[in-house]
């Protein structure tokens, strides 16, 4: 009880499901890395092929707390992509830290994979997708049909499971469909450096990018 108290948990129970999801969100990246070296090679080619993608590639810039600064952020017009990511971090309490790529060798592979990673909450930022399991699901799906990893794959597959009847009828029948389609219809992502991006108007992102928003996302999409 003194251990939940200090980690500042309410309940032992809490404590479970906390402790549960960040064995989850490990598993899971721990199976990116070991099982996408074929997605990996494929994506570092398309970057390769781009003008964009080759200097990304050669700069490696990251997103983390220290890159991406939230008062700025705040302080561009609403209309601004930046400002969206922005309200959707703060929002939802997110952090810009993600998860360090350790198990992939080659480091140009490796890079990949971290910036995969970090490009995520740009496009919960550009498809107007929310952080509910339906709509992380989605997403999934369009990352799928952009990287081809494996792990999309298996967050798209099984994470329907955990939907009510109606979120699942709604994910078949509306969401997946525009996911896929819209995967296949935008720019491939990898190749964006969406921090040269944050002062522009979101709409102009979108459209530059061909990225529609996600129908019943939860974020209110303006531009």
């Amino acid at each position: 009880g003194d251990l939940v108290a200090t980690l500042g948990y309410t309940s032992v129970p809490e404590w479970i499901c906390r402790f549960t999801a960040v064995k989850l969100q490990l598993s899971h990246s721990i199976l990116g890395e070991t099982t996408g070296t074929m997605a990996l090679e494929a994506m570092h080619q398309r970057m390769k092929q781009s003008t964009a993608g080759l200097q990304i590639l050669k700069d490696k810039p990251r997103v983390t707390p220290e890159t991406m600064d939230m008062e700025y952020l705040r302080s561009l017009p609403a209309n601004a992509f930046g400002y969206h990511y922005y309200t959707f971090m703060s929002a939802n309490h997110l952090s810009a830290q993600r998860a360090s790529t350790k198990f992939v060798e080659d480091p140009e592979l490796s890079y990949v994979m971290t910036r995969y990673r970090e490009n995520h909450d740009f496009l919960h930022t550009l498809t107007g997708a929310g952080v509910t399991v339906a709509e992380e699901v989605a997403l999934k799906w369009f990352e799928l049909t952009q990287t081809g990893l494996p792990m999309c794959a298996l967050s798209a597959v099984f994470g329907p499971l955990q939907l009510t009847k109606t979120e699942r009828r709604h994910l078949l029948s509306e969401q997946i469909p525009w996911a896929v389609a819209c995967g296949r219809a935008a720019t491939f992502y990898m190749n964006i450096h969406f921090e040269e991006m944050l002062e522009r108007d979101i709409g102009e992102v979108r459209r530059m990018m061909r990225i529609s928003v996600m129908p019943g996302g939860s974020l209110t999409p303006l531009g």
